[in-house]
């Protein structure tokens, strides 16, 4: 059963993307997000992993795509999210530092596989995303 994973772009006034820099493995910069709870919603997920990578209380806006890594047994949804509040950020184990950055001045040392996804998200595509629970009926 692959894993699947929840991030998200967050974009600032100016259009910029907050980015997170890795502090373990390959240190490279990447979106806020990673591997879903039991039991959790993707939106959960990435609102929680937005808040615990940045500070940001973040909002989701609509599902930007699905991307797959069949090698990596690997599945991932990207979501577009807004910030309803700025927190505050403080450095540890996961994370060494955030930043925004323009679309055109993304970080070098950055996936491109992340670049990709980035780029994605400022086409006009919008996708439904939406969670059922056990009482809810059309």
């Amino acid at each position: 059963m692959p894993s699947v994973g929840v991030f998200a772009v967050v974009k600032n006034k100016d259009n910029e993307v907050l980015c997170v820099k890795l502090n373990y493995g390959s240190g490279n910069w990447t979106l806020p997000g990673g591997h879903l709870d039991k039991n959790e919603s993707p939106i959960e997920g990435v609102e929680r992993e937005i808040l615990e990578e940045t500070g940001y209380i973040g909002e989701v806006e609509n599902l930007v795509g699905v991307y797959s890594a069949p090698e990596k047994d690997d599945l991932v949804l990207l979501f577009r999210a807004g910030i309803k509040s700025e927190g505050r950020f403080i450095p540890n184990e996961e994370i060494k530092e955030i930043a925004f950055f323009s679309r055109e001045n993304l970080p070098l040392q950055m996936h491109p596989w992340n670049r990709k996804r980035i780029l994605d998200s400022f086409s006009d595509t919008v996708s439904f995303v939406h969670t059922f629970n056990e009482a809810e009926s059309i």
